[in-house]
């Protein structure tokens, strides 16, 4: 859901998923939480656990522009017909701020006023198709190309949600033809193409809703009053915007065409926006007609705007959904990598998201979005710990989504206001933070545990939190110290652990090595700081 910087209510929240019992999580205890505001982290939830048009190139291999370091690499297929969506890092790009492209389509522009329109178009996103890929990102996910409603008091909807006409592309961005260009191109560079659709709400210039004839198919109870009512979630309106009415047949089935329609032009998958507010019976025949349209391989992945696991794993246990955008660990992320809180919040938060999710593997993990302020705004500017929460994102047990210009270390105002974090792209910004994007997600690419591994806990205090990411091909062990000064830790190795005495590990985020011992870690990690240790190959 996309939050309007002019309102102040809190808003609500290829192959199909593995099996709901794949890659099953060791961590510790399940910890039991009580359910959070919709938008803020009650920490003591869960209890501590013990010690231009720029002509894009096809790349030969879908690699990303950096080496990573990494001895015997394992690397996912390039075709994206063939890879599993863990394999994937996914980009997450507003169209309309990303790349101006196409001037043409620039009618009422205006990039003085954050609220407009400001000429980013579905070209733009052609042209960077090859920066995207550099990123190490697989996957784009872009915001909704239907047209919307231009304006509406002193907002336009150059967000996209507030569709007009579903089966039509905002003039501003290009038309079908283009888009299915752009997903062309993706695919040719060996990219997934996720595409964002409200099925919740229209605007309020969609001819069903100026249309007396048509009122049965919207609920007209008002708008949600109270944010924790599941009923008023479901069957009133989000800051007056004209809220469905799935129950009604007529409504449903045009829905159901909506979805197999955009299901046809190629794309790879659907984020689902608002997923709470629409019933759960309608999302569970939607996702599976979808399979139907699309394949298995065909990932819909759900926003629910909540910190409170128990109330997302049922749309991924009961409504079919594949992933959902995974809110509790965002807050997790934001408290302590951002706000140097414990350790343990994160470490908790894996340990109860894990065991709380049917298949927490294909749940979606970030560090901001559009309806949140930006992680480096929210840390007061300090990179270092832009880097822990980004290394955080693309190292644990979920596919990493990352919000476009995260890489080039953007920040919001401190207003208040999520529009802030929509800013038109820079790709020139901070070529550092940059490179250091580029260099975890060649990384990942590279190692297979990583991104299929176990998630097995090491350690977690305060300070410090390590885990193993453990596969049948290999070990990956990263660590976080998120204090100010250096911290000195004796970690043992997991028993599932193969490492042997003597086996020296590399970090190849900082090149320092370690030699285990005793079947123990002896390490000083640097003050806010990330590692990622692999076993170098014995002679």
């Amino acid at each position: 859901m996309l939050i309007s910087n002019r309102l102040t209510v809190p808003t609500a929240g290829a192959a199909k998923a593995p099996a709901k019992n794949a890659s099953a999580t060791v961590t510790t205890q399940a910890l039991q939480a009580a359910p959070e505001d919709q938008l803020s982290l009650n920490s003591s939830s869960a209890p501590a656990a013990q010690p231009s048009s720029e002509k894009p190139e096809k790349p030969s291999t879908l690699q990303p522009a950096v080496e990573s370091g990494v001895p015997n690499p394992m690397r996912p297929p390039s075709d994206p017909r063939q890879r599993d969506w863990r394999d994937d890092v996914i980009y997450f790009a507003m169209t309309d701020r990303f790349k101006d492209a196409d001037p043409t389509n620039n009618f009422g522009s205006d990039k003085s006023n954050i609220h407009a329109y400001h000429g980013g178009d579905l070209q733009g996103l052609i042209d960077k198709a090859d920066y995207v890929r550099e990123t190490g990102a697989t996957a784009l996910w872009l915001t909704p190309p239907m047209d919307s409603q231009q304006k509406f008091v002193d907002t336009e909807g150059y967000h996209g949600y507030w569709p007009v006409d579903y089966y039509k592309v905002d003039e501003h961005l290009g038309d079908l033809n283009k888009f299915k260009e752009m997903v062309d191109v993706y695919h040719d560079k060996g990219m997934k193409v996720i595409l964002d659709i409200p099925l919740n709400h229209v605007a309020w210039e969609h001819p069903f809703w100026t249309d007396p004839n048509k009122a049965n198919l919207f609920h007209h109870n008002g708008d949600v009053t109270d944010w924790n009512d599941d009923w008023q979630q479901e069957n009133c309106s989000i800051f007056g915007l004209p809220d469905w009415a799935q129950e009604n047949p007529e409504a449903e089935k045009y829905l159901m065409e909506v979805g197999e329609f955009w299901a046809k032009t190629g794309v790879d998958g659907f984020r689902l926006d608002a997923v709470r507010s629409v019933p759960q019976w309608f999302w569970q025949k939607f996702n599976n007609r979808m399979h139907e349209v699309a394949g298995d391989d065909f990932l819909l992945i759900g926003e629910y705007y909540h910190g409170d696991a128990t109330r997302l794993a049922p749309f991924q246990r009961d409504a079919d959904m594949d992933s959902l955008v995974d809110y509790p660990m965002y807050y997790r992320i934001k408290e302590t990598f951002a706000k140097g809180g414990s350790m343990r919040q994160v470490a908790d938060g894996m340990s109860w998201t894990n065991n709380t999710y049917p298949n927490p593997d294909i749940m979606g993990i970030f560090a901001d979005n559009h309806d949140t302020q930006r992680f480096l705004t929210e840390a007061d500017n300090d990179k270092d710990r832009l880097k822990m929460a980004l290394a955080f994102v693309m190292t644990t047990n979920r596919i990493p989504t990352v919000y476009y210009g995260s890489e080039q270390s953007f920040t919001s105002d401190k207003t208040g206001w999520a529009e802030t974090s929509r800013k038109d792209m820079v790709f020139d910004q901070d070529p550092e933070m940059h490179g250091y994007f580029q260099k975890l997600g060649a990384i990942r690419n590279d190692l297979e545990p990583l991104r299929r591994g176990k998630l097995l806990e090491m350690w977690q205090d305060d300070q410090v939190y390590a885990f193993d990411r453990k596969s049948e091909h290999g070990e990956a062990i990263v660590m976080f110290n998120n204090s100010e000064g250096d911290q000195h830790r004796s970690i043992p190795l997991r028993a599932e652990s193969q490492i042997q005495d003597g086996t020296v590990l590399k970090d190849l985020l900082s090149g320092r090595t370690v030699t285990v011992k005793d079947r123990r870690i002896e390490q000083n990690l640097p003050g806010k700081s990330a590692g990622i240790f692999v076993p170098l190959p014995t002679e």
